[in-house]
């Protein structure tokens, strides 16, 4: 629930304030996403407008003595159902998949101490404790911050962190990228703005494909013309002495013989085939008539990271006053190779090391197989590059300062000596003993272009 938070930062809630606002609130969870019926789903696979056309040849075939193409036509749909349910019941399970969006545990300070608790345990007036890497589990207030970074992708489809002050806000979802602090927890559960993103979603209809509109299309004037001239015939049928009956059967026939049973299991295999294509290629295909719609896309055109790209920086070359060095690697695995002199290749890992130095906060983590960043995206590419260099796991620091603005840099120190990473004009004047020709380098480098 929203209210103000009231919460003290030095003890936050008591264990017992906290259990009765859980008891009153509820759970700080999402809703529960509706799941549609699988039984509902299949029918629904054997009741839209074409299948209807070939139940109605089946039961025409039955009536005009035709029993085993009555049970051909009926088994056309059934198979051609199953295999429609099949492919979008598989699809919608690996979407439920993605729809984890909170995390199982959160970091809180109740009765003075930091506790970690279930993150569906989570009240209005929690003091929520973030640090680099961790996703931010309600909607809160800053209380407090070091350098605190935000990636609100998931909100807003901005790759750019948000850096909120004192009195900002931070939104379930989201996760820490970098720094600290402490926020009052100010929405739970249905209440917070990823709640509202997703009822938004679930309410959302999805309109008609160009391809469903065109095989109805075809259906009513399949439909039109089969009846027509069934009519047609039967009446030549009398006209021709038959007797009713056998007029009747013959138009029958007449009829069912002009629907195109092989239309629909045609059309679903193509579409099916496609999206097995589309899977091999990593893209989840939830209704088979959507493949139809990109088949007339010539150009996408977007600007969302994650999508064109990969959101992941990476170091690709360094420029040393010994050469230029050439990085090989994928993503932040910290697996990889530099090529260059071997002059060249020992400056540069010198480089990477000290640049790994001057960000202790970051780095690369593995988690579930694959390896994600915590800290700036910057200063874990370089950590990456220190790995892929071969150089070791940086000492702790003694000492730090932080970059601001007006030092532009910001400085290590460890048991080795001083790090310093910054703007060139800031760091070149405070060198006393620089190789032969790198000032000259590093000021061509850096100039506008």
């Amino acid at each position: 629930m929203r209210a103000a938070s009231g919460a003290v930062l030095d003890n936050g809630l008591s264990a017992a304030e906290a259990a009765e606002r859980s008891r009153r609130d509820g759970p700080n969870a999402l809703p529960a996403a509706r799941r549609a019926n699988p039984v509902v789903e299949f029918v629904k696979q054997l009741v839209h407008f074409f299948a209807l056309m070939l139940w109605v040849a089946s039961g025409l075939a039955l009536l005009a003595g035709m029993p085993a193409l009555a049970i051909a036509i009926a088994v056309v749909v059934l198979v051609n159902g199953v295999f429609s349910f099949v492919q979008e019941y598989r699809a919608d399970r690996a979407a439920e998949r993605l729809r984890d969006l909170l995390p199982v545990r959160a970091t809180v300070r109740r009765d003075g101490k930091p506790i970690t608790v279930d993150a569906t345990e989570l009240v209005v007036g929690d003091v929520l404790l973030l640090e680099a890497g961790d996703r931010v589990c309600a909607d809160a207030t800053v209380l407090s911050g070091g350098r605190l970074s935000v990636d609100e992708s998931l909100l807003t489809g901005e790759s750019a962190p948000e850096h909120p002050d004192e009195g900002g806000r931070v939104h379930a979802g989201t996760y820490v990228v970098e720094g600290h602090g402490a926020a009052s927890v100010t929405a739970t559960g249905t209440h917070t703005r990823l709640a509202g993103i997703a009822q938004i979603t679930a309410q959302a209809t999805r309109p008609r494909s160009p391809l469903t509109g065109q095989l109805q299309r075809v259906v009513r004037i399949v439909s039109v013309i089969a009846v027509s001239v069934g009519v047609l015939f039967f009446g030549i049928a009398l006209l021709l002495g038959f007797a009713p009956g056998e007029g009747f059967l013959f138009a029958i026939g007449v009829t069912v013989a002009l629907v195109p049973e092989g239309l629909l299991p045609t059309v679903t295999l193509s579409l099916a085939r496609a999206v097995q294509k589309m899977a091999a290629r990593n893209a989840l295909v939830r209704q088979l008539e959507s493949v139809e719609t990109l088949g007339a896309t010539t150009f996408i055109c977007t600007d969302k990271t994650g999508t064109l790209t990969r959101n992941e920086m990476s170091v690709v070359a360094a420029w040393t006053a010994d050469g230029t060095v050439t990085v090989d690697g994928e993503g932040y695995l910290p697996e990889g190779r530099l090529y260059g002199s071997s002059a060249a290749l020992s400056a540069a890992g010198a480089l990477a090391d000290s640049a790994a130095r001057c960000s202790p906060d970051s780095r690369a983590v593995e988690r579930g197989g694959t390896w994600h960043p915590v800290g700036d995206p910057m200063e874990v590419a370089l950590h990456v590059l220190a790995s892929r260099a071969g150089r070791p796991a940086p000492p702790p620091p003694l000492g730090r300062r932080p970059f601001d603005p007006y030092r532009r840099r910001s400085s290590v120190s460890d048991v080795d000596g001083l790090h310093v990473t910054g703007a060139p004009d800031s760091v070149l004047p405070l060198c006393v003993d620089l190789p032969a020709g790198a000032a000259d380098a590093v000021q061509e480098l850096s100039a506008p272009r």
